[in-house]
């Protein structure tokens, strides 16, 4: 990790010492060069007046041995060589140029000169100094001339090379070991400062991941890690209580769930035990009824006595159903024709008093149901809605639709609406505010619903009534779910 950090670092540190040690190199040799360059014209300017003041005091002859002697008085000076004004080498202490005209007709010429041949790192640099025509020079020369002639100051540029050179070399070691010392620097800080810190977060994820929500990441940072470190501990902690939470719920519905199927054996074993003794009561009171058809009194308790061995009857068939509820057989139905039997059942009912029954069915596409099971399902839920209306009568609208691709029914009242009280109940078994119910219809509904894919539900608006809607898969959704889901 820290490899992949500093590369790129290295990379930038390099490229701009590298620019910084270019830059002063180049402002050092220019520097460097400009001092020789002036230390030159000032030395040939005294090469010059001691030529001038020699052959002034009538001595030409020893010219030639100041010539040699400014020669060798500097390294950088490759050759001295005194041009006529006409600009041919009159004499040179190197002999190749004596008889020549380097720079061509000089009469023109009135000012000193600095110039420069190209020669690559061993290039030169001539400084071109005029020696001045004084009153003293005139009985050799006369009084026409300006200038008597030219000294011409040839010196090279390898000591200006070598010193940038040397000046590059000791920059770059300089630079190397700077840029070493910075990448050992920063090394230790992005070990010490990141990489450590992540590698112990991430180490503190990896027991998280493993089970431990105990494990805590935080170090007391203030920086970034340690912003990131508190929100992974505040994380664990919402996980932590989460899943307390989780095992106190699934605690409580596990032993739930064994009180009921507990209570499901019994309820189904006892069902069993008590419906044929039920079935024998129920004809010995048909046959007493009969008998005492002609005392009044006797037939009315004895329709009473009938009246709640058939509700006791109904009531261990539902729970037989909810107990042991049989499987559903599937078939491509048309939902319309069961809507249309359980409507025309409702109707039927003697005490549905004044509420008008309405139907509004749609076209839809059919569905994988069970149709004497749907008609359970339908026929609870409109009864239910018949009894919230009593009898001052309403209004009961069974519409189907097709919406959002399902096949949905919906069930409308005009009753009181269903109480703030006993809306968190409405599905659970033996759960009723019925003085003859056994709180197990909508119970079983939903069971039957969600055995079909569909779903069931509820709203109560503002204004009153209740409208239940219960929603299908088409049959080819349900195929395809079948078959995706085989189990």
């Amino acid at each position: 990790m820290r490899a992949r950090i500093l590369l790129p670092t290295a990379i930038l540190f390099a490229a701009v010492l590298g620019a910084m040690v270019y830059a002063a190199v180049r402002a050092y040799g220019a520097d460097i060069e400009k001092v020789q360059r002036e230390r030159a014209e000032i030395f040939a300017a005294n090469v010059a007046s001691g030529v001038t003041q020699t052959m002034a005091d009538g001595a030409p002859a020893q010219v030639v041995e100041i010539l040699e002697l400014a020669r060798s008085h500097r390294a950088d000076l490759e050759s001295i060589s005194l041009l006529r004004s006409s600009g041919d080498v009159a004499y040179s202490t190197d002999r190749r140029l004596i008889g020549t005209r380097p720079w061509g007709d000089m009469r023109s010429m009135h000012e000193p000169r600095l110039v420069f041949e190209a020669g690559g790192e061993t290039s030169q640099y001539a400084v071109l100094r005029p020696v001045a025509n004084g009153s003293r020079c005139t009985a050799c020369h006369g009084r026409d001339a300006r200038i008597n002639g030219w000294l011409d100051l040839r010196f090279t540029r390898a000591p200006a090379v070598a010193a940038q050179a040397q000046i590059a070399r000791t920059l770059a070691i300089s630079a190397g070991f700077a840029l070493l010392a910075l990448l050992a620097i920063a090394w230790w800080l992005v070990g010490r400062e990141a990489v450590a810190p992540l590698k112990r977060l991430v180490a503190a994820m990896a027991r998280a991941e493993s089970g431990d929500l105990a494990v805590r990441a935080d170090e007391g940072r203030s920086d970034e890690l340690g912003t990131a470190a508190r929100g992974f501990d505040a994380t664990l902690a919402a996980l932590r209580r989460s899943q307390t939470e989780l095992e106190a719920f699934y605690r409580e519905r596990m032993a739930r769930a064994d009180r009921f199927a507990t209570v499901g054996e019994l309820a189904t074993g006892l069902a069993h035990e008590i419906k044929n003794p039920l079935a024998g009561l129920s004809g010995a009171l048909e046959l007493l009824a009969e008998d005492l058809a002609g005392n009044p009194r006797q037939a009315e308790m004895v329709g009473e006595m009938r009246h709640q061995v058939a509700r006791l009857g109904r009531t261990m068939e539902s729970l037989l159903s909810f107990a042991r509820p049989p499987r559903p057989r599937l078939r491509e139905s048309d939902l319309n024709l069961t809507l249309e039997k359980v409507l025309f059942l409702v109707r039927q009912q003697r005490k549905l008093g004044s509420v008008e029954v309405e139907a509004d069915l749609g076209s839809m596409p059919p569905v994988m149901a069970d149709s004497e099971r749907l008609e359970q399902v339908f026929l609870n839920i409109c009864l239910n809605a018949c009894q919230a209306m009593g009898t001052d009568g309403g209004r009961l609208v069974v519409r189907s639709r097709v919406v959002d691709g399902r096949v949905t029914v919906t069930v409308e009242d005009t009753g009181p609406g269903i109480p703030e009280s006993v809306r968190p109940h409405l599905f659970k078994p033996f759960f009723t505010t019925k003085r003859e119910g056994n709180g197990l219809g909508l119970a079983i509904s939903a069971r039957i619903v969600a055995e079909h894919g569909g779903t069931i539900g509820y709203r109560c608006p503002l204004g009153g009534g209740t409208t239940f809607t219960v929603g299908f898969p088409p049959a080819a959704a349900a195929s395809d779910r079948s078959v995706e889901n085989p189990a």
